[in-house]
């Protein structure tokens, strides 16, 4: 049964209340929201080694091909976006086109990956700031200390609202965009061996098949975030004009961010030299930095750690707004909808996610490493964003050819979705043969694990005669301007 069948059956249900701060944030901080999810100089510097490892000197051509098929990917949701401008994102888009049922185990497991994604990200910059501060200015301070750190700030910034998270996010997220243009520019202005070139976007240079495919795929993922302007639709002005606006507008930016850093550290790091790029025991970012800044590669520690901490806050936002967007119809726990009087913010929500994580990132990172830790749930979160934006692409088919055929476009909804769903069982494949080495051999099994986690809340729970009234709701919208 669908989400508009139920809608007929349950018109006594009371229209949604949103609860939120609505219309706080503009265009500026609504595309900030998805860009610090991408998290754009942790994106590059630590995936540009690995993508010249398989693709040489045809790396920045793996970022540009990433980005076009992401722009693919993005062109149903900008659609669904503009129609459902609510805090529950993936979980209102499946809901109104498949059902919500469909739509609750999307929802879930968007919500459970931005959940604990900040325990690995701040475990990951936690190790990141003890070796580079121990190493080079011996100051040893466990990983676990910035990491906990870190996780108590997103939690500060979660609870006092989204003004002060956005504003958190303008100013390190353009931060650390001045820095990776300002190395990928000084790159070029002073070139390594091999001097200043276009032979990366030369596809004539591309001379491993398989090795460029598989930079492409891990490109793919770097891009990832830039659907968190959903999950703060609620809070914005004008969402429906918007949040469309922040999804394409972030992936643009991060595009030529991507393409741009990727091409000048290649060139400053020498073209001639590029095996040793990609063989570097330390961070490329950081060997060039001492070369073109004079030794201050400092900046580049500290853009990086200001990434990290972005990304975590803007995890926190989307995984917070997510389960209160699931919440306030009854699919999850109603407590989780819960709004803080003064900051409106879904406060027992954000206590729920600070805990998961700090709990995760202490009792996993511990025994199994930072970077394990950061490996093994970074590639979980890979398999579980295909199914989430699969079942969005067949989402935004129904929904347009349902319920607003005058606006159906074959090249949106159906080409795009093909297109982009083809791609996305490619990169499911490739992720797994050959199998990777423990423990992130165990990623797809803990992208399984999620799955049946929402099954059993599914089933077990909103399932149960008695208690279905959500189903009603969860493809429905609040008041929102």
């Amino acid at each position: 049964m669908s989400a508009t069948q139920y809608e007929a059956s349950s018109v006594e249900e009371p229209e949604l209340p949103s609860g939120l701060n609505r219309g706080s944030i503009g265009l500026g901080g609504t595309l900030m929201q998805s860009i610090a999810q991408i998290s754009p100089t942790l994106g590059i510097f630590y995936t540009i080694a690995f993508t010249t490892g398989q693709a040489g000197v045809t790396a920045p051509l793996t970022y540009l091909a990433a980005f076009l098929v992401c722009l693919i990917i993005a062109v149903p949701m900008r659609g669904l976006a503009r129609h459902l401008p609510s805090a529950g994102g993936f979980y209102t888009y499946v809901s109104a086109g498949i059902g919500p049922r469909a739509g609750f185990m999307t929802g879930w497991l968007y919500a459970i990956m931005v959940t604990v994604v900040p325990a690995a990200l701040a475990a990951f910059t936690g190790a990141v700031l003890q070796d580079e501060l121990s190493g080079k200015y011996g100051f040893d301070v466990p990983w676990w200390v910035y990491a906990v750190a870190i996780l108590a700030v997103c939690f500060a910034c979660a609870y006092r609202g989204i003004v002060i998270s956005i504003k958190f996010l303008v100013v390190m997220t353009c931060f650390e965009m001045i820095v990776g243009l300002g190395l990928a520019l000084s790159g070029l202005i002073k070139p390594g061996p091999g001097g200043v070139n276009l032979s990366g976007f030369n596809p004539a240079n591309i001379t491993n098949g398989s090795g460029f495919f598989l930079a492409i795929v891990l490109s793919i993922f770097a891009f990832t975030g830039f659907e968190s302007a959903a999950a703060v639709g609620e809070e914005s002005r004008d969402p429906k004009r918007i949040v469309p606006k922040a999804i394409i507008g972030s992936l643009t930016l991060i595009g030529i961010f991507y393409v741009v850093t990727a091409w000048g550290l290649q060139i400053g790091w020498g073209t001639d030299n590029l095996p040793k790029l990609a063989s570097s025991p330390t961070a490329p970012a950081f060997v060039l930095a001492d070369r073109l800044f004079d030794g201050a590669s400092i900046i580049i520690l500290i853009a990086l750690v200001n990434s990290g901490l972005g990304v975590c806050i803007a995890c926190t936002t989307s995984a917070t707004r997510t389960i209160f967007g699931i919440a306030r119809t009854g699919a999850l726990p109603s407590v989780l909808a819960t709004v803080q009087r003064k900051h409106r913010t879904p406060v027992v929500a954000v206590y729920v996610q600070s805990i998961v994580a700090v709990v995760i990132c202490l009792a996993v990172g511990l025994p199994l490493g930072p970077y394990n830790l950061f490996n093994l749930l970074g590639t979980a979160g890979t398999f579980v964003y295909i199914p989430i934006f699969i079942l969005m692409n067949v989402a935004a088919f129904l929904f347009f050819r349902r319920r607003h055929p005058e606006e159906f476009n074959v090249w949106a909804y159906v080409v795009a979705p093909i297109v982009s769903t083809v791609a996305l069982l490619l990169i499911a494949y490739y992720s797994i043969v050959p199998l990777p080495a423990f423990p992130v051999l165990l990623a797809p099994f803990i992208a399984v694990l999620y799955v049946v986690i929402g099954l059993a809340i599914l089933i077990g729970r909103n399932l149960r005669p008695g208690n279905r009234g959500w189903m009603a709701r969860a493809g429905e919208l609040p008041e929102v301007d």
